[in-house]
């Protein structure tokens, strides 16, 4: 086991690695009642097409195969209900799929060991039968047309489409009714077996706990230790245009009271080390948060003329592109989205607007760092994003500058982005 400091956060990381290729990860607390223990996969909705660990062709994923099996993890060929079981030990479970990972996470503040040896035995112990399979259908596909009739939900769904030409991020993490109806158990178990073998995992656990206490509990799980697969996993790129599909699209929906409009930037970052794109999530944050935060000028003036009720801006990297999202909700949609763009566009920043909002990130990661789940939410980020944990957050933070910024705005192309205007249905 070796240990690693976070840099100017107080933090101590105990990492290991299994002889399984499991990466285990442990953040110890002091003073702190509860724990959080979240266990990854990457393996999420944005991949097309792999290898499986049986055969040298690719095979096609489905669309909603990483969801589907985040569903099914949870049904045991015991008949034993996991989420029971956690409630019996004072414990909350859950699990979420993404387009980059699938989590499975258990808080609680007693029982770490009983609720952390349930949890990898379930998670590696998988049942999946042509009748649960089917079972399972019509549960994820009444999620899926819940979440379709939302009317925030067809904005969303509108959006990726107009982003994306080729890119699975076009079609919603369940897939569609289709899709799912398609997914056999073979091919779960086929997904399963390729990205679910540890080398492909880690482990995160922070708060309250023993090191020793845990490691032996992880080193003893039989079904962990059942699950000796570890080979390389070969996924195929998508061959996705730098180019926004759709530059501008208008839609109607019903149950919508205000107008709201998705504008969201696309830029390639081929090439692009992974080291290197933690920088840019900061220089990102910083610059739309300069620009539109809740101290900007931009935003006090959009809400004192009543161009807008909201505006909410994003961020997140995806395979080799940058997106920056803009989410607002206006009466003026076009004229809004018009002069945000002028804003992004020729708005200068100073020095001193930099430094003010970097003491401001500093202070959100300090105190962010004082929480064990947000802590660990974090680590899995980083992780998922940049393949290892960042060690120097607030160096990097503290080296951004003027030029950096600027150089940053002449990289990023707003030009190069698609807006999708939701009107109210009459």
């Amino acid at each position: 086991m070796i240990t690693r400091e976070i840099k100017d956060l107080e933090q101590t990381v105990h990492i290991e690695v299994l002889d399984n290729g499991l990466t285990v990860y442990l953040v110890p607390f002091k003073n702190r009642k509860n724990y959080y223990i979240e266990y990854v996969t990457k393996f999420g909705a944005s991949i097309g097409k792999f290898k499986p660990c049986d055969t040298d062709k690719f095979q096609k994923i489905s669309y909603g195969v990483a969801h589907f099996l985040e569903h099914k993890m949870f049904e045991q060929e015991s008949g034993e209900d996991p989420f029971e079981f956690f409630s019996k030990y004072g414990s909350d479970a859950n699990a979420s799929t993404g387009y980059k990972s699938t989590s499975y996470v258990v808080e609680g503040t007693n029982n770490i060991e009983e609720n952390l040896d349930y949890m990898l035995t379930y998670v590696n112990s998988p049942y999946f039968t042509d009748e649960n399979v089917e079972k399972e259908k019509n549960i994820i596909i009444e999620e899926i047309n819940m979440y379709n009739d939302e009317p925030e939900g067809k904005l969303y769904r509108e959006s990726s489409m107009a982003i994306f030409k080729n890119h699975p991020m076009r079609i919603d993490i369940g897939g569609t009714e289709k899709s799912v109806r398609n997914i056999t158990k073979e091919e779960l178990y086929s997904c399963y077996n390729t990205f679910y073998q540890p080398s492909n995992m880690f482990l995160i656990i922070g708060g309250n706990f023993s090191i020793d206490s845990v490691m032996k509990v992880i080193k003893n799980n039989k079904a962990l230790n059942s699950n000796k697969i570890k080979e390389e996993i070969t996924v195929k790129s998508v061959k996705e245009p730098n180019e926004v599909n759709v530059k501008f699209k208008e839609i109607s929906i019903e149950g919508m009271v205000i107008p709201k409009f998705i504008l969201t930037i696309k830029k390639s970052i081929k090439g692009l080390e992974k080291k290197d794109r933690y920088e840019l999530s900061v220089l990102v944050s910083l610059l739309y948060n300069i620009l539109f935060g809740s101290a900007s000028t931009f935003r006090e003036q959009a809400l004192k003329q009543g161009m807008m009720s909201f505006l909410s801006p994003s961020k997140v990297i995806v395979d080799d592109f940058l997106l920056i999202e803009f989410l607002a909700e206006s009466r003026s949609p076009k004229e809004l989205s018009e002069k945000l763009i002028e804003c992004f566009k020729n708005k200068e920043i100073t020095e001193e607007e930099i430094e003010r909002h970097k003491k401001c990130y500093i202070s959100n990661l300090v105190l962010t760092s004082d929480r064990v789940v947000s802590t660990v939410s974090s680590l899995v980020d980083n992780i998922i994003d940049y393949d290892d944990i960042v060690y120097n957050k607030i160096d990097i933070v503290r080296s951004i500058n003027l030029d950096k910024m600027n150089r940053l705005r002449e990289f990023i192309d707003i030009d190069n982005s698609s807006l999708v205007i939701a009107n109210c249905k009459e």
